[in-house]
């Protein structure tokens, strides 16, 4: 009887210091502001002894599309752990705001990776995850990596490559793809762009980092429109275009977000529908500037690869007294910068502008 009054009183004591010393809520240590890790992270140098820590932040569900160009509505309940990225496009937007650690795959490079993020991007290569450098990688070789998020371009999910939406959906696998990628949405501009950018914010629950990558662009974005107002001249009358097949190519209209770009950075567009160009049909249209986007090509350099798509349009000798073509206004840009979204699109606003206005 005496032993038991002792464990009671003993137990009672006990029960009292954790009330006093705060037992019933600890702060988990990889929460803390320095570290910025989202609260339902699990860092792979975290121990497994670790409690798991629920997080208010979710659940978090988006308007995205599906193969269709359908909106639909994704739901995460947490962080997403094992991504795999169909396009360069959006791997440099998981580097730049420091989520390489959630890539599992990643695969089809247009051209040359940031240089600012070409030492991550090494690493995940050097841990076996760049599955293709060139196309997509096989439903099979997805499937294998039992991803809980699928982050890609629209044409990425079309039956011949990783199939609908709808299908990783069944398997419990989350996916995304981005506004202006294979002109999913109608209104294909850099509102667009931003809103796929806030989207991983709140994804990933890195809104502080999202935010002010948004509020810089826009920033960046104001300061081209007052140049663009201040001219002193009348806007360029502009197409950017793409070589294609026995001297043509294919001129993306104002309508897309490619175009769009062109037109943001102050010129008048010469073909706000697109379409496919002959060389009569360039002279008809008689621009100002063309601007000629790329996709780079094994065992070229970036340089080789910039004046091969100008000599598409300066070799041509009908284009000869085209304004653009005698007075040198044909700039080279690669694709991964003017096409799909992701981080590269306000940049490229500004170098076209001062492409063409040189301020």
């Amino acid at each position: 009887m005496k032993l038991r009054k002792t464990i009671a009183l003993v137990l009672a004591a006990v029960m009292l210091i954790c009330v006093f010393a705060g037992c019933g809520g600890t702060t988990p240590a990889n929460n803390t502001p320095a570290n910025n890790t989202p609260a339902n992270d699990t860092p792979a140098n975290n121990s497994s002894n670790d409690a798991p820590v629920e997080s208010k932040h979710y659940p978090v569900t988006i308007d995205t599309f599906n193969y269709a160009k359908e909106p639909i509505k994704v739901t995460f309940e947490k962080t997403p752990e094992k991504v795999v990225c169909t396009n360069q496009t959006q791997t440099e937007l998981m580097l730049y705001f420091g989520l390489d650690k959630y890539i599992a795959g990643m695969a089809y490079l247009d051209g040359a990776v940031r240089s600012d993020l070409q030492a991550q991007y090494d690493a995940l290569k050097a841990a076996g995850k760049e599955l293709t450098v060139k196309g997509y990688p096989s439903k099979e070789v997805v499937l294998a990596l039992e991803p809980d998020f699928i982050f890609g371009w629209r044409s990425a999910f079309a039956e011949k490559s990783l199939g609908d939406v709808s299908e990783w959906h069944k398997l419990k696998t989350n996916t995304m793809i981005l506004r202006c990628s294979n002109n999913t949405v109608g209104k294909r501009d850099l509102d667009a762009v931003l809103a796929d950018i806030a989207d991983i914010g709140a994804i990933f629950d890195i809104q502080d980092k999202t935010d002010k990558y948004i509020a810089d662009a826009k920033e960046m974005i104001k300061k081209v429109d007052e140049k663009v107002a201040s001219l002193d001249r009348a806007p360029y009358r502009a197409i950017i275009i793409e070589p294609g097949r026995d001297g043509t190519w294919y001129c993306w209209g104002s309508n897309t977000l490619t175009g769009n770009l062109v037109v943001k950075a102050g010129a008048e567009y010469g073909l706000p529908a697109g379409g496919d160009l002959s060389v009569e049909d360039i002279v008809k249209i008689n621009p100002e500037v063309i601007i000629v986007d790329y996709m780079e090509e094994e065992g070229k350099t970036t340089a080789e690869c910039e004046a091969a798509a100008i000599a598409t349009v300066k070799d041509q000798a009908a284009l000869a007294e085209v304004p653009a073509v005698a007075n040198g206004k044909i700039m080279a840009v690669n694709l991964t910068d003017v096409y799909g979204g992701g981080i590269r699109m306000v940049p490229s606003v500004q170098a076209m502008f001062e492409f063409m206005y040189g301020k």
